[in-house]
């Protein structure tokens, strides 16, 4: 796949897939939205509560929010989909907005009618609810979170099943904001500013440990800044929570959780393995850190060098003199050694932070949220009671003997998220997955052979418990087995959630091309992306025998494409290039986002050079640079008569 010049045709007659100018007169592009920050369950949980524009009628369901407050008819549908646009869950959380979806669940604006506050709403995929360890995520996660209000902490304000559309959510407090590591480098605090900030995140992650839960996640992308300031930060995500009590076993259990940059080191296996509120601790002094230098720390690389790093200790010399001290105490690699507790950072800095309180009872946690309408406390618990009575006969939990039509997908769908890593040289999703007798399963994507992984995807769902299903490969491209090497090593760093580059279709027909095209007979691919903000990028080409070139280098060419009419800048906010292709069969694209530079040597080697060193090297640049990759392919036809 080549970038060439609409002049200079090739002087070879290998197949050549190219850039070409978007014709005059653009397609209408979708409507403009902004969504601060991808994926779920973390990353969608950001994007429900930071969502900082509205988007009228954007929607899961295509349906534009209403503006009374009607009671939803709760007839089970038979689309799949679990709530829309307009439904009022259980009487009371109405949905008013969706905002992203993501591998877990979907995300939407609602309103409790009760009281007119925003909220937001964060609904697991139908398809997951028959998942335990999801189910325990969801539950561990509110049922801490509930318990506890503090002003720097995201307010939870229940848990609950709808009984009629049978969808599990958990509803917060909807906050406009953007994510402190969308603002580092952007806010400039003074010294006391920055006291004040670590004071107030430590005070309030303090609460959280008292209830016996850490988060282990703390980074810049787990806190908001409402409205952009500061001094309003929260921290979002308990996701990961962990239960104090050692003979507990979570989610995640004792394994790896956190971004590499900002996990402290007995997460990375050092001093025991023993996480506790310290471990927080660590992590928090480094986001401080990112905070004063205005960008993300770089203690990540590969595990070991990471592990170095810390053993190392973490220079200090950019922090102000009276802040020194107490980030000196919270960074020492020991966690014995270590200020040992968020209380202890409050002392440290001046305060005892003693102002929050947690908060015990399902009344309390929705009675603690202020009402905009002017209802009374004594209404508030009222419509608390009223929430509990009828989320007993939705009966929170239950799980039938035997799996509905619904929960078979989801059990198929987990099945397949499990066994796809194992698949060698794949790069696969499952595109659609659909109740029937027996159950469907449609995969795209690319494969080095096609056949063994619908063998492998289809034991793994039977496996499961889903017997029968029919596991269809037919959209999956063949790839040789000199591309194998680049599918393994971009996939170490695959992005998760929601993805930022996507083609409409899969197909495009070959056809005669205008006079002074690049070639006479081709077809024409729209590809859109949308990297992330503030994220360098890099575009790739990828052929199935291997073969990478480099579309755009980074973002500053991306401006220039765009300067030229090469690329089109949509008013959504997406991006959209046309790939002339005067070849049939399969071309993909590979995005690369994170910080820069994206070496060619590191990302784009000759095929004789991809062994287990270049993957190392990948592997450990992405990781200090917090690269993450796309992939997608689409195949050219010629239909045209003979």
């Amino acid at each position: 796949m080549n970038q060439d010049d609409a002049s200079n045709p090739p002087e070879d007659d290998e197949p050549r897939t190219v850039f070409t100018p978007p014709p005059s007169g653009n397609e209408p592009a979708p409507e403009d939205r902004t969504i601060v920050s991808p994926a779920i369950s973390g990353d969608a949980e950001r994007t429900a509560i930071a969502a900082s524009a509205p988007a009228s009628g954007a929607s899961s369901g295509g349906s534009t929010p209403p503006t009374s407050m009607p009671f939803t008819n709760f007839a089970p549908r038979e689309d799949g989909q679990g709530i829309q646009v307009g439904d009022c869950l259980n009487h009371i959380f109405r949905v008013d907005r969706f905002l992203a979806r993501g591998g877990m669940g979907e995300v939407f604006e609602g309103c409790n009618i009760n009281t007119d506050e925003r909220v937001a709403i964060k609904v697991m995929l139908p398809a997951l609810a028959a998942d335990e360890k999801v189910i325990a995520m969801f539950r561990k996660e509110a049922k801490t979170m509930t318990r506890l209000h503090h002003e720097a902490l995201v307010g939870y304000r229940v848990l609950a099943q709808e009984p009629q559309l049978g969808v599990l959510y958990i509803v917060t407090e909807f906050i406009d904001g953007v994510n402190l590591s969308d603002a580092l480098g952007k806010i400039q605090p003074t010294e006391e500013e920055l006291a004040g900030l670590l004071k107030r995140l430590a005070s309030g992650l303090a609460v959280a440990h008292r209830l016996g839960a850490i988060h282990r996640d703390i980074s810049p992308d787990n806190i908001l800044l409402e409205g952009g300031d500061y001094h309003k930060a929260k921290v979002i995500d308990f996701g990961i929570a962990k239960d104090l009590d050692p003979s507990s076993k979570t989610i995640v259990g004792e394994g790896f959780a956190g971004k590499l940059n900002y996990v402290a080191p007995e997460q990375l296996g050092d001093f025991g393995r023993e996480v506790g509120p310290w471990t927080d601790v660590y992590s928090l002094a480094l986001v401080i850190l990112a905070v004063i230098t205005g960008k993300n720390v770089k203690m990540g690389g590969s595990l070991v060098d990471a592990v170095d790093k810390r053993r190392a200790g973490v220079d200090l010399s950019p922090v102000p003199e009276k802040l020194k001290p107490v980030l000196e105490a919270m960074l020492r690699p020991d966690p014995k050694q270590r200020l040992r507790s968020m209380d202890d950072v409050v002392a440290m800095l001046g305060g005892d932070g003693t102002t929050a309180r947690p908060i015990t009872s399902l009344d309390g946690a929705i009675a603690s949220a202020p009402p905009k309408g002017g209802m009374s406390k004594g209404a508030l618990i009222g419509s608390a009671a009223a929430a509990v009575a009828i989320l007993g006969a939705g009966a929170w939990f239950a799980m039938n003997a035997g799996p509905s039509a619904d929960e078979q997908v989801g059990i198929a769908r987990t099945a397949i998220d499990q066994a796809l890593p194992g698949v060698e040289c794949s790069w696969l999703q499952a595109a659609e997955v659909k109740v029937g007798e027996p159950l469907s399963v449609r995969m795209t994507g690319v494969a080095g052979n096609p056949t063994g992984a619908r063998n492998q995807i289809a034991q793994a769902v039977q496996a499961a418990g889903v017997t029968g299903a029919n596991v269809n490969v037919e959209e999956v491209a063949l790839i040789q087995p000199q591309g194998c090497s680049a599918l393994q090593t971009f996939g170490k760093v695959r992005a998760t959630g929601e993805q930022h580059l996507a083609v409409d279709q899969r197909e495009f027909e070959m056809a005669k091309q205008p006079a002074g095209a690049q070639y006479a007979i081709a077809s024409v691919a729209k590809v859109k992306f949308r990297p992330p903000s503030g994220k360098d990028l890099s575009l790739l080409g990828i052929e199935p025998n291997g073969e990478l070139s480099e579309l755009l280098p980074n973002r500053a060419a991306l401006d220039q494409a765009v300067a030229a009419g090469i690329v089109t800048q949509l008013p959504s906010g997406e991006f959209e290039l046309s790939i002339d292709m005067d070849h049939t069969g399969w071309s993909g694209l590979v995005l690369l986002t994170g910080d820069g530079p994206f070496d060619k040597a590191v990302t784009q080697p000759a095929l004789s050079a991809r062994g287990p060193d270049w993957q190392n090297q990948f592997v450990a640049a992405a990781s200090e640079r917090e690269w993450k990759s796309e992939m997608l392919w689409f195949k050219s036809v010629d239909k045209q008569p003979n």
